[in-house]
């Protein structure tokens, strides 16, 4: 069981390169030096992301070295997969409350609203940060 949570823990902190939503990309990169921009999603976890961060320094300039980071900015952003264009329930006008209700007939008639939305667990911002590994 402990063997299962270490490698669980491990696989959690590596960085992987940006696949579109998450991930990272190296802006630019010297010999000694590499700026990085990091997209994650979640809740902002600093040992977590300093793990992550320094895995991506060390896949981009080396494993065999611990690199100091230097943050250059960090924002967060709108999840592009949670931006969606259906429309459920009712829209009046041009404001953004939506009414539904479940066994209103409709095209999505047996579906339950609260059920989906309660399903709809992405994050709805991604946060962005650029740093500098040296």
């Amino acid at each position: 069981m402990g063997v299962t949570a270490f490698v669980l823990a491990a696989c959690q902190s590596t960085s992987k390169p940006f696949n579109g939503t998450t991930g990272f990309q190296v802006e630019s990169q010297t010999e000694n030096t590499a700026t990085i921009r990091y997209t994650t999603a979640g809740k902002q976890n600093s040992v977590k992301d300093e793990h992550k961060f320094q895995a991506a320094c060390q896949q981009t300039l080396g494993h065999n070295k611990k690199y100091s980071i230097q943050i250059l900015s960090s924002q967060e952003i709108a999840h592009p997969n949670t931006i969606s264009s259906d429309q459920y329930g009712r829209q009046i006008g041009n404001t953004n409350t939506k009414f539904g209700l479940s066994n209103t007939p409709d095209l999505y008639n047996s579906d339950n609203l609260g059920a989906r939305d309660a399903l709809n667990v992405s994050p709805s911002t991604l946060r962005v940060v650029r740093y500098i590994c040296s």
